[in-house]
Formats: C-alpha cells, structure tokens, sequence
C-alpha cells in the first residue's frame, strides 16, 4: 500500500499545480484570441462587435481571416500568391476592404465576407494601403505612396470609379518625413471630416469629412517606452478623456465602437497573437503591466514546421486534466482491488 498512496500524492500534487497554473492564466483580464505558430496581427472590430477580422501568415503570405469575437469559429477569406493586408469592415460589416499585392505595387480590393468574393477598386500603379470606409460604405480612403510622397485619397466602392486625391504632399521623403501609413484614416459619424496623423507622425489632423477621435501618444526612452491611449471631441472643445495609460504594448490598437473593448497584437507568447482586453479597472491595469521578457530570437513570424513524426503537445489545458482524471480513475480501480484482495486474505 506505501507505493499506492505514493502514487496518490505524487497525482494530487500534478493536479494542484495543473490547476493553479490555469487559474493564473485565467486570472488576467486580456485574453488571448490566437494560438498558432504564426504572425496574426491587424486584428479589427466587425460595426456590431461580435467578430473579428486579421491578417495572418499561417499559410505562407499574409491573408485574410475572421473568427467571432472570442476567437473561435475562424475562417478563411483570402488565399493565393497575393499578400493581403490591413481588413477594414463596412458599416454594414458585410465587406472588408484590404489592400493586396507586394512591395512594389498594392491595390485596394473588397472582400464580400460570406461569398468570399474579390473585387478590386483601384488601379493606381502604386502602393495603396490602409483603407477606411466612409459611415455610410458609399467610400474608402487610403493611403498611396508614389515617387517618394504619401497622400490620402478616397474612391468610391464601384470597380470602375476614379479616386480622389485629399491631401498634397502630407509626408514627402525630401522633408525627411514617414512615408509609410501605420493607422488607417478615420472618418468622423457624419462623413463630413477624417481624422489622420501628419507626415511629422506628431500632430493629428482633421480634414474636409466631426466626431470623437481616438488616438495614441507614445513615449520612448532608452530604458522604457509605454503608450498612452487618448478621446476627444474636437467640436465640443472639451478636454481629451484617458482611454488607458502606461499601456505596456506596442500598437496599433483597435478600440470597438462603443470604446470598451480593446484588440492589440503582441509577441508576448513568442510569437504574434490577438489580444482582447476590456477597458475597466481591471484591464486598463492589466495593460499597464509590463510583460515577461522575451528572446526576440524565439519570435516567430512565419509557421513552424511541424516535427518530422508529425506530434506535438497541445497548447491547452484540457487534455491534459484528461489525462489526470483517467490517472485518477486508474488509482481508485487499483486501490479497490488491492483492498478487496486484503479483505479476502484476512477471511477466515
């Protein structure tokens, strides 16, 4: 009997920390959405908040998936050769409109989210990116870099419209300014202003299309950098209002229309992932912790070949609590039958 009751303590104690270990994990309010051994990044909100849209490179080029807003039910929008990027919901969140293509040349396409149907709306010969839907899904800004210079422009949805340039010379590589668009443009409730980041990435601008605008300051030292996530209503002339501060990851971030919810990438588990966090107490201080370190050289940013004999471990803590509750069974089955033999033997 010393080896059965052995056997009990080592099982309770595997338990326990199986237990505790997944209490942890559970204990934080961000909650991870991925789990692959991809890049899954640009994660954006569907108008209604219950799905989710990205880009992930867990087929070979960027591509475009959407999965319900707690990470399941995942599908895939876009395949093929073409790398796609950036997937921006309609108001009505039945089109995503991405831009496609490499790095010489990117187009803006509309992806129809249940016929997965692709139809392309500009023919630029340049690098388009970052598109935004107009609120009431007639436009799409954009981005185009071309000949050293990025301006915004906006199209109509019809494959056959002209687009519209908004902006001259708003970042030039002669001034020494970012060319290249990190956020997507965004237009205000009444379509009559949009907001955009100047070529300085220092200032926020509002040009011809009000409402509330979200924004990011970011603050970098030598020995720490942290963001600060901001509101405000330029035409009331009230003061900004504090989303979330000291957040201890690196944007973009996607804030949901009703500003509760957060979605942000982060290489925090080796690899990028989705995140969703709500901003209450608990969250905004869950984000104002700094993650563990992590080896940039462990980050993987394309899929992990598997093991030649095809077997890996599982990423959950399920199979595992199967695994002791069997063990568990066993131990009890063992131990009667060990009992029932005891109780034979001390017969007369």
């Amino acid at each position: 009997m010393p080896a059965l009751r052995a056997l009990r303590v080592l099982y309770v104690a595997a338990f326990l920390a199986l237990a505790t270990s997944v209490a942890t994990a559970a204990a934080t309010p961000i909650r991870q959405l991925t789990n692959t051994q991809a890049s899954n990044i640009r994660p954006s909100w569907s108008p209604d908040g219950k799905r989710i849209a990205f880009q992930s490179n867990r087929d070979g080029p960027y591509h475009i998936y959407v999965m319900d807003s707690d990470g399941s039910n995942v599908r895939q929008l876009t395949s093929g050769d073409a790398d796609d990027r950036h997937p921006a919901w309609s108001p009505d969140g039945k089109v995503l409109a991405i831009d496609s293509g490499d790095q010489a040349k990117r187009e803006i396409f509309l992806i129809d989210v249940s016929s997965r149907q692709r139809t392309q709306i500009t023919k630029l010969d340049a690098i388009a990116s970052f598109p935004s839907w107009s609120p009431d899904g007639s436009q799409v800004s954009f981005y185009l870099y071309q000949a050293g210079t990025m301006d915004l422009w906006a199209t109509p949805r019809d494959q056959n419209a002209i687009p519209t340039r908004l902006t001259r010379n708003l970042a030039n590589e002669q001034n020494n300014q970012c060319t290249f668009a990190c956020h997507a443009a965004s237009w205000s409730p009444s379509g009559s202003m949009i907001a955009l980041s100047d070529g300085d990435s220092a200032r926020v601008l509002l040009i011809a299309a009000s409402g509330r605008v979200v924004y990011v300051t970011e603050h970098v030292s030598q020995d720490q950098s942290w963001t600060d996530l901001w509101t405000i209503d330029p035409a009331s002339g009230a003061p900004r209002s504090e989303l979330a501060t000291q957040v201890q990851a690196q944007g973009p971030f996607e804030v949901s229309n009703d500003t509760r919810q957060l979605l942000f990438a982060s290489p925090r588990t080796g690899n990028f992932e989705i995140y969703a966090v709500t901003l209450d107490a608990a969250g905004k201080a869950a984000l104002a912790t700094k993650p563990e370190r992590i080896n940039p050289d462990t980050v993987s940013q394309v899929p992990a070949e598997k093991p030649a004999n095809g077997l890996t471990l599982p990423q959950n803590a399920e199979p595992y609590l199967l695994v002791f509750g069997i063990l568990a069974l066993l131990t009890v089955g063992v131990e009667s039958v060990f009992r029932a033999r005891r109780r034979a033997r001390s017969r007369p």
